[in-house]
């Protein structure tokens, strides 16, 4: 039995499985090297005709499978309303069956945790099963409980048009799937004022979308004595103020929406869709229950949400490693010709991050999911005072005010940030206990923190003087994580990065 799901709006991917088992997660970004791309829907792409074509066969040639027993797809358009000719026509399956979006990341989330029973948060800004739907999972099975019409995917976004700290994207369409986290990082800097709570909770419940925000933009300025002008983006405190008060009434309606199911059930919560990159919200939820946040909430997830939800696996499945393999990988012969690579020991490796040194990596399978976890991964030393500065300057060149997330040993997490317990997919931020890691400490004394039981981060982590590492994604603004090692090349080559791991070499 070999099936396969397509999901074709933004951060498209497709999923493959035989006999119930998950072979690979193809992101279509990491494909195109185009950060979140759609395929029929969203960021579609100027070579769409070619693209699947080329994906199926990408497939065949790595997996030997021509023909699918099912076909398993959402937000992928059709010729003339019929979906089985548009199948027919692209992917060769005999059956072809039409998924729900929130059911599908709850799906993705519940069969990646080891829960058994739990209550289950599908929130986004919008599929076509709704927008914030809650589930049930008891003896690993689960079924919808309510859905709410409520949005806090668009509306929370929507205010990095007006922040002058953020920057504006060409399109609206492309910040509807940066602006999130950057206002994240921007709330930090400011202060939630209690008396203009009240209006954003009311501009949220409103519903607003890319039909009537402008007006209730407007009518939520009137309220707070705040122009929204494009033309005259907020600045300063006032620009955090506005962010961080938006946070706490993106918080407010969340958890007055799920708090009866908290009251009704003590079951722990699994949180995905969009809106679960908000870890914020996410380590206060923690603090009263139990959570679990998959490694690909958003829509990158939803392909292998499809065929998790048809499997329904008894035990947790690990998809944080099921991504695509470097697309060039028979060329590291060559390449380690060409650059007088050599094998490293990890050492090796310890002894230039202690001395400062900035490492790019690519190292087996990708991460499946918008967080790098180490095998694309840009790592160097956080306890230097000023190697967050070092690394925007000569690497990443994100804004002034995005923290660097830390990657830690579970047994030492405790010791370094105020967490016990672990956060594989760097899912919260808590509080930082020390003084000496000034890379990866936001302004609010917080971190994104990663932890690691085994691997090779983990082993490294053990022969660093402080076994704590700043670990950020291996890509540079506009693009996703590097997919083959002509790009890390280039990344490397046109960077001031010192040392770049290829596999079993480094340069």
């Amino acid at each position: 039995m070999t099936n396969i799901a397509f999901y074709g709006s933004h951060n498209s991917a497709i999923a493959i499985s035989k006999d119930n088992k998950i072979l690979e997660v193809i992101e279509i970004e990491r494909f195109t090297n185009s950060k979140n791309q759609g395929y029929a829907q969203y960021l579609v792409s100027r070579d769409r005709d070619n693209l699947l074509p080329n994906i199926l066969q990408y497939i065949k040639e790595k997996h030997g499978i021509e023909q699918f027993d099912n076909c398993y797809y959402m937000n992928v358009d059709t010729i003339d309303g019929n979906v089985k000719t548009f199948h027919n026509e692209k992917i060769p399956a005999k059956n072809y069956i039409d998924c729900l979006h929130h059911e599908s990341h709850a799906a993705c989330a519940l069969y990646q945790s080891m829960l058994n029973n739990a209550i289950i948060v599908s929130y986004d800004g919008g599929g076509n099963d709704g927008f914030f739907n809650v589930y049930l999972a008891e003896n690993r099975c689960f079924s919808l409980l309510d859905k709410h019409n409520i949005d806090l995917g668009f509306p929370y976004m929507i205010f990095g048009e007006y922040l002058n700290d953020i920057k504006r994207e060409p399109a609206l369409s492309i910040g509807n799937l940066v602006y999130g986290g950057k206002i994240m990082g921007l709330a930090s800097y400011g202060y939630a004022h209690d008396d203009l709570i009240k209006p954003f909770e009311d501009f949220y419940l409103a519903k607003p979308d890319g039909n009537n925000y402008l007006n209730l933009l407007d009518i939520l300025g009137k309220k707070i004595n705040v122009k929204f002008d494009v033309n005259e983006r907020l600045e300063g405190q006032l620009a955090y103020d506005i962010a961080a008060t938006s946070q706490k009434a993106f918080e407010n309606i969340f958890f007055n929406t799920i708090n009866p199911y908290l009251e009704k059930y003590d079951y722990p919560v699994i949180i995905t869709g969009g809106c679960a990159l908000n870890i914020i919200l996410n380590t206060k939820l923690d603090k009263i229950r139990d959570t679990f946040i998959p490694p690909n909430p958003n829509d990158c997830g939803l392909a292998v949400g499809m065929l998790l939800n048809e499997i329904k696996p008894k035990e947790a499945i690990d998809l944080t490693f099921s991504g695509i393999e470097a697309l060039d990988k028979n060329c590291l012969a060559q390449i380690v010709e060409n650059s007088h690579a050599r094998k490293y020991e990890l050492k090796q490796v310890a002894e230039l991050i202690n001395n400062g040194k900035i490492i790019g990596v690519v190292k087996g399978k990708a991460e499946h999911g918008p967080r790098a976890l180490g095998n694309r991964s840009i790592i160097c030393n956080p306890t230097i005072p000023n190697m967050k500065d070092i690394l925007n300057a000569k690497v990443k060149n994100r804004e002034w005010y995005r923290p660097f997330a830390p990657v830690v040993r579970l047994e030492d997490v405790n010791k370094y940030f105020e967490w016990d317990k672990e956060s594989k997919y760097m899912s919260y931020n808590p509080k930082v206990k020390v003084d000496n890691l000034p890379a990866i400490t936001h302004v609010d004394n917080t971190a994104r923190v990663q932890t690691v039981t085994e691997g090779w981060l983990y082993d490294l982590l053990g022969l660093l003087e402080t076994p704590v590492l700043l670990n950020t994604s291996f890509n540079v603004q506009g693009k996703p994580l590097v997919s083959t090692y002509k790009d890390a090349l280039h990344v490397f080559n046109n960077t001031e990065m010192d040392n770049l791991i290829l596999e079993d070499y480094i340069l």
